[in-house]
This record gives structure tokens, sequence and C-alpha cells, in this order.
């Protein structure tokens, strides 16, 4: 599986802010302050750009968008324009909540993502760990093709984007590389960790390439890290985007904590 092409755009939206690169050598805690978290968003097929809320108690929260409205509307990304320069050695985890208004209440997929066909592990949709690298720009990536109905092909560096995925899911209590959204409805009932080494083995690409698939590039990405954060996905694909059934009820993330040690 792998991020949906046209999310090329809002990925590049993540990369406006400029600030001093970090080298961890000990655990960093990202700041749980609203305004340091951008939440973007698929509303019409056109990108949404907004900032979380800050929790009073801890952490920062949004609301999911509401998938069956006119327009549909999907959460795709929640990330920290925060730089640095990591190694094999470190570890990014992430502690979430999902909280529903009801046990009812129902997440859906982008439906570009094919599901329920497309991945059993994958479906209504999942959130996992993300960052993007700050690479030169190359030629066209093998998986990227053209742009929409235009014949102008997409350049990106496929190594600038990457996403967690490894087979194991993040329970209450277990910590994992994904987290799956309940297929019956209903949240997380409790704390979620997301926790991945960087181990190239537990990273794909913009193309779905693992980071073995061409260790000197991920080696790079990892050195040049421009953002972290969380990503949302369906079906086929890691970031396409997911909202909730509005008539089912509504549903809140809340990210508690987003350490890399």
């Amino acid at each position: 599986m792998k991020p949906i092409i046209p999310i090329v755009a809002i990925l590049a939206i993540t990369s406006l802010l400029l600030v001093p690169v970090v080298t961890v050598y000990a655990d960093t805690s990202l700041p749980m302050t609203g305004s340091q978290w951008s939440i973007l968003e698929l509303l019409d097929s056109k990108i949404k750009t907004t900032h979380a809320d800050t929790i009073s108690t801890g952490g920062v929260e949004f609301l999911f968008p509401d998938a069956t409205a006119t327009p549909a509307g999907f959460a795709n990304l929640m990330t920290n324009g925060f730089t640095a320069s990591l190694t094999t050695s470190n570890t990014l985890t992430a502690t979430i909540t999902i909280v529903t208004s009801s046990s009812a209440t129902m997440f859906v997929g982008n439906p570009d993502g094919g599901c329920p066909a497309a991945s059993p592990t994958n479906c209504p949709g999942s959130v996992r760990l993300y960052f993007t690298s700050n690479l030169p720009q190359a030629g066209m990536s093998s998986c990227l093709g053209t742009n929409g109905n235009s014949s102008h092909t997409v350049v990106a560096n496929e190594f600038d984007y990457w996403w967690s995925n490894t087979p194991v899911p993040a329970m209450t209590g277990i910590p994992g590389s994904y987290y799956q959204f309940s297929p019956t409805g209903g949240g997380s009932n409790g704390p979620i960790t997301i926790q991945v080494s960087l181990n190239p083995m537990s990273w794909s690409d913009l193309c779905g390439h693992p980071g073995t698939f061409d260790l000197a590039a991920f080696m790079a990405s990892i050195s040049n890290i421009k953002d972290v954060g969380l990503s949302f996905g369906s079906g086929f694909f890691f970031e396409n985007g997911v909202g909730v059934d509005g008539a089912t009820g509504s549903a809140t993330f809340q990210l508690t904590s987003y350490t890399i040690s």
C-alpha cells in the first residue's frame, strides 16, 4: 500500500515553516500546542488547512470531518514543522486517543481507497506515523505518472515522504506501527501508543517502496527530516483521508504526546 498520489500537493504545504535543524541525542517531546500542529483535510477535492485545538489538560485535538456531508470531508494529515537529523537508532512514539460521541459512531475512509475489498487491515481506515524530508528535488518518480487529467508529469522525490509500515497493529496497552479504526464503530477505548523505530524495514515511501529499497536514500531522508506527524488513510492508501458518518455521531482525534527518542 502507498499514499495517494494527488496528496503530493498536500504534502508540499507542510514544508512552509522553516526552523533550525535539531540533532536528537535524548528524548525530545514536541510541544502540545494547537497552533504548532497543522491539520490538513480534503474537502470537495480541495485542501483545507487549519490548526489543532489545545487540550487544557495536555495534548492537541481536532474533530473529524463528516465524510457523508456535501461536500464530503476527510482528515489526511496532522503535522508539526519539526526539523531534525536522526539515525536508525531513533524511535518515533505518538500517544493518541479517539473519542466518539457514541459507541455506534462509524468511521468512513475516502472511497478512492477501495474499501472494503482493498485491505482488511486498512478498512475503514488507519492512523500511522509519518515524516517528510528535505532532499534535493529529483525527476519523476516511477509511481507518480501525470497530474490528474493533464499531460504534466508529477515531479517529486519519492524518498522525501515516509509512513510507518509494519504488520503490527497498536491496541490498548500494546504498541504498534498503526491504529485501525473499528469497523464496527466507536473510539479507541483509551490511549493508544504508536511506536516505530527508524529501521528502514519499518517504513515505506511515496511509491510504497520499503526503506531497504534504496538504503542510502532512506539514511539521507532521516538525517534531513523537516516534518513529523500522523497520517490518515484507507484501503490501498496511507493518506487519502478518513472521516466519520455524521448520521452516526462525531469523533475527536486527540494527540497527547509525540516523542523522538
